[in-house]
C-alpha cells in the first residue's frame, strides 16, 4: 500500500478504470519496484499524472524483464481550479486559461528517447477534464516540491478526473508519422513545420512543435540535411501521412 498514500484522485480514478479494463490486480511488487497494476498476461499498466521522466528507470527494468509496459498519461485539454478557503469552508471554481493538445505532450516524451521504440512498450495519451484541488492559506507558501520561484496563498491538494476524451496511442514510428501534418515537404525547416501544424491545431506553440522535430530526429523518422542561413533544413522519405487531429 506504499505507493497509494500520496495517490490524487486523478491517480486512483484512472487506475481503477485500467485495472477493471485488464482484469488486473494493484500494487504489485516486482523486483524492486511496485507496478500500478499486473494484468494477467503478465504486462504492466504505469499511470503517470506527473512528469513521465520519473519512470524511465521504472520501465526500463520491466522491459528488461521481457514484459509488455503501457504508460498512461492524462493530457488536460480542460481544466477547472477549485479552490477551498480553509477558514471559511468556502468554495471557488473557475476554468483555467489552459489549453493543451497532443502536441503539448512532446515536451514530457523526450525524458523517454531510449524506450520510445522499444517493441513492448506503449505510451497512451488519453485527453481528460480534470479539476485541480487547492486550499488558501493565509499567507504566502512555497509549494510542497519547492519549485514555485514566487510564494503564493494556496497549496495544490490535489486532481479530480471528471471525464476522459480521445485516446492517442503511441507505439513504433507509423504512430509518430501520424502526427506529422499533411503535405510536408521533401525538405523544410521548422517554421514550415510548424505553420503547417498550426493548420490542424491553431494552439499549438511554437515550442512544443520544436521539441516534436527533436523528438522526431532522435528516432529516426527525420533527418537534419543542410541549413538554410541559421535554420536547420529537415528532410523525410515519407510524403504522406495519416492526420490524426
Amino acid at each position: 500500500m506504499i505507493n497509494t498514500l500520496n495517490e490524487t484522485s486523478l491517480h486512483k480514478s484512472l487506475k481503477a478504470i485500467y485495472r477493471i479494463q485488464c482484469n488486473g490486480k494493484s500494487e504489485v511488487k516486482i523486483g524492486a519496484y511496485i507496478a500500478d497494476i499486473l494484468c494477467p498476461d503478465g504486462g504492466i499498466i504505469e499511470i503517470q499524472t506527473g512528469t513521465l521522466g520519473k519512470l524511465l528507470k521504472k520501465t526500463e527494468f520491466f522491459l528488461s524483464e521481457k514484459r509488455k509496459i503501457k504508460i498512461v498519461y492524462p493530457l488536460a485539454t480542460a481544466k477547472y481550479i477549485e479552490t477551498k478557503d480553509a477558514a471559511t469552508g468556502k468554495i471557488t471554481r473557475r476554468k483555467s486559461p489552459l489549453k493543451k493538445n497532443i502536441y503539448s505532450v512532446f515536451k514530457e516524451i523526450t525524458a523517454l528517447i531510449p524506450i520510445l521504440l522499444e517493441k513492448n512498450f506503449t505510451l497512451e495519451i488519453i485527453e481528460a477534464e480534470i479539476t485541480e484541488e487547492r486550499v488558501k492559506t493565509e499567507e504566502p507558501v512555497q509549494s510542497k516540491n519547492k519549485r514555485r520561484r514566487f510564494k503564493k496563498n494556496w497549496q495544490k491538494t490535489g486532481k479530480r478526473l471528471e471525464q476522459t476524451g480521445k485516446i492517442f496511442t503511441l507505439h513504433g514510428k507509423s504512430s509518430y508519422k501520424k502526427l506529422i501534418p499533411k503535405n510536408l515537404p521533401d525538405t523544410f525547416t521548422s517554421k514550415d513545420f510548424f505553420e503547417l501544424l498550426k493548420k490542424n491545431a491553431p494552439l499549438v506553440k511554437r515550442n512544443d512543435a520544436n521539441l516534436m522535430l527533436w523528438v522526431l530526429s532522435k528516432i529516426e523518422i527525420i533527418s537534419t540535411v543542410g541549413k538554410k542561413g541559421n535554420a536547420k533544413i529537415y528532410s523525410t522519405q515519407t510524403k504522406c501521412y495519416e492526420n490524426v487531429l
